[in-house]
């Protein structure tokens, strides 16, 4: 009995490590996009375009936690547009 409470414990211990992973990962881009934008790198059309990016990326999340069970084609979708967006990120700000 022990054995299943710790398992459990463990497991949702991972999950939760996970999601904060996600989250700093969001907020270091707003602070590439913020650096970017202070700087002048990035003007206020691009950041629009990353903005409505980073919606998608959040509105792909919100859906997938909606059921509560996260699936792997669902983490894979979500993974794919957050690549999308870092990619967008990088380009605006070098070009």
């Amino acid at each position: 009995m022990k054995k299943i409470v710790v398992l459990v414990a463990l497991l949702s211990f991972g999950i939760s490590f996970a999601q904060q992973k996600e989250d700093m990962n969001l907020r270091g881009e707003r602070k590439r996009v913020a650096q970017g934008v202070k700087s002048g790198e990035i003007n206020a059309k691009e950041g629009a375009v990353i903005a409505h990016k980073a919606v998608k990326v959040n509105r792909a999340e919100r859906r997938a936690k909606s059921d509560g069970i996260v699936t792997d084609q669902e983490r894979a979708n979500i993974a794919r547009k957050d690549r999308q967006l870092d990619r967008t990120i990088r380009r605006t700000k070098h070009n």
